[in-house]
């Protein structure tokens, strides 16, 4: 029987190898902090909230209707999608370009945002599930000044969905009132600023499926 007996590595060469994988390395952790660190994750604020707004800071004030086309109530937290999904806002600062992904959105009542003063751009609106990531373009843009409250509106989001596409229509209701108490039930300490109005108007677009299987991402069509 014939044995077979490794020659073993010269030293110098396993450590040049070892080398070259931590340089090869390098690089993969940038391209991985790149995309994990291009959006900041920031959630809505909690109901009685004693955090401090900065001189930095300014406040965003809205609330959402979310409803199926005869803007009807959804019976069930899984439609229009077939499945569970909570909402998100991606933002863009359009000073320095800073990206910011509000999660998860209220289906149905108010939210207030902590955010950096400047100018904002919603660049998408997503609805996020099990079988991939609706998104839908309804161009809004707002500023956020120092220590004041920006006030949206009540957003009333009529969504209808197939199975690989569908639509949503904005509507834009000023409930200035309703948005007072609502800013009390969430902030302890009054606004060094009064609250600031700015309302989007009507919008409609369509809805875009980016959907899993199987480790693949396929988009429909527009």
């Amino acid at each position: 029987m014939l044995w077979l007996t490794p020659t073993p590595e010269p030293h110098g060469q396993r450590h040049t190898r070892l080398e070259l994988g931590r340089i090869a390395f390098i690089p993969l952790v940038l391209v991985l902090n790149m995309v994990v660190g291009c959006a900041a994750v920031l959630s809505p604020m909690k109901p009685g909230a004693i955090d401090s707004i900065r001189s930095d800071e300014g406040l965003v004030l809205g609330r959402i209707q979310l409803t199926d086309t005869n803007g009807e109530a959804f019976q069930s937290p899984k439609k229009p999608f077939r499945t569970s999904f909570h909402m998100q806002w991606r933002l863009k600062e359009q000073t320095v370009g800073k990206e910011y992904v509000i999660d998860p959105l209220p289906k149905d009542g108010p939210f207030l945002l902590k955010l950096p003063t400047g100018s904002y751009e919603l660049t998408a609106l997503n609805f996020d599930t099990a079988l991939g990531i609706w998104q839908a373009f309804l161009p809004t843009t707002f500023r956020v000044s120092s220590q004041a409250c920006t006030y949206l509106g009540t957003w009333d989001l009529r969504t209808s969905a197939g199975f690989f596409s569908g639509s949503i229509v904005r509507h834009v209701v000023d409930q200035h009132a309703l948005a007072e108490t609502d800013l009390q039930t969430f902030v302890n300490e009054r606004l060094s600023n009064p609250m600031v109005t700015e309302l989007s108007s009507f919008t409609a677009g369509p809805l875009l499926l980016t959907f899993r299987t199987q480790g693949t991402e396929l988009t429909s069509p527009p």
